[in-house]
């Protein structure tokens, strides 16, 4: 099984899969009969390139894209325009080491933000509201543990404060709130993409199970911990869902080409099984 270190570094090779995309301006206030909600679950979420790929192959189009986490990094690069074969390319080619900056003794491990800046600088510095497709990242207020939706302003900061694990990545400061992961309040954003405006929800869950976890030191008993509350949390959230899909994600050990082609196959197959159902809500 793959042991929670290589788990946390495979999440730092997620947030760099992705590449530049032209758009025209759209509000968010743009209606949003179907929503794409993308979940949470570091490296596995290369999954949900798989999803999109089946998307985009059925010609399906959603309104509004909703994602936490490493769903926030997907789901911002396909709703600038960015499709699931350019970013299997770039994930290929991906390590682990390009988004670190030790910051230690700060409130995480490491400074994120060039994840800010690789995402600003692949989507040409524009504000979510200037996406060609509706979005919103999912992010956690670190005081309150409140859920807060960024739905406008820097894109590049949103998708930061969506992916920054607490302890692990700074917080990121927004509106007065200190921001984290948003996979502590909800890890599979279907509730907001209704609160959104969303009638109906293709909800994609990539979340870690935790019976399959390595449990070797304390470090892998703490991201346990971390583990049982968020798979508990999106596993409620999914049931809410109008097509839930969860891929079937295999066993790796290690993050390289091969390992990605198979999440992302594997997120592929959940889709496309799915797609009678997502087809209806169309």
């Amino acid at each position: 099984m793959m042991n929670r270190r290589d788990f946390v570094v495979g999440a730092a090779v997620l947030l760099a899969a992705s590449s530049a995309a032209g758009a025209d301006k759209q509000s968010p206030g743009r209606p949003a009969r179907v929503a794409l909600v993308l979940g949470g679950g570091g490296c596995r979420g290369y999954g949900h390139i798989g999803v999109l790929r089946a998307l985009e192959r059925s010609g399906i189009q959603p309104d509004l894209v909703v994602g936490s986490s490493a769903g926030s990094l997907v789901g911002a690069l396909y709703a600038a325009g960015i499709g699931a074969d350019e970013l299997e390319r770039y994930g290929k080619g991906l390590t682990p080491n390009m988004l670190r900056v030790w910051v230690f003794p700060k409130l995480g491990l490491f400074d994120g933000k060039r994840i800010r800046r690789f995402v600003s600088e692949r989507t040409g510095g524009r504000a979510i509201e200037a996406l060609p497709s509706r979005f919103a990242a999912i992010a956690t207020d670190l005081r309150t543990g409140e859920l807060v939706a960024l739905e406008r302003g820097d894109l590049g900061r949103a998708v930061q404060a969506s992916s920054s694990l607490p302890g692990l990545v700074e917080p990121v400061r927004i509106d007065g709130r200190l921001l984290v992961d948003g996979n502590l309040s909800s890890p599979v954003p279907v509730d907001a993409a209704r609160a959104l405006g969303a009638h109906k929800v293709i909800a994609v869950d990539v979340s870690f199970p935790p019976a399959e976890a390595d449990l070797g030191d304390p470090y892998d008993a703490l991201y346990q911990g971390f583990s049982i509350l968020t798979n508990r949390l999106a596993t409620q959230e999914l049931a809410r869902a109008d097509v839930p899909i969860r891929p079937k994600i295999p066993e790796h050990h290690k993050m390289g080409a091969a390992t990605v082609k198979a999440l992302i196959a594997a997120g592929e197959k959940a889709a496309m099984e799915a797609m009678p159902r997502i087809r209806a809500l169309f």
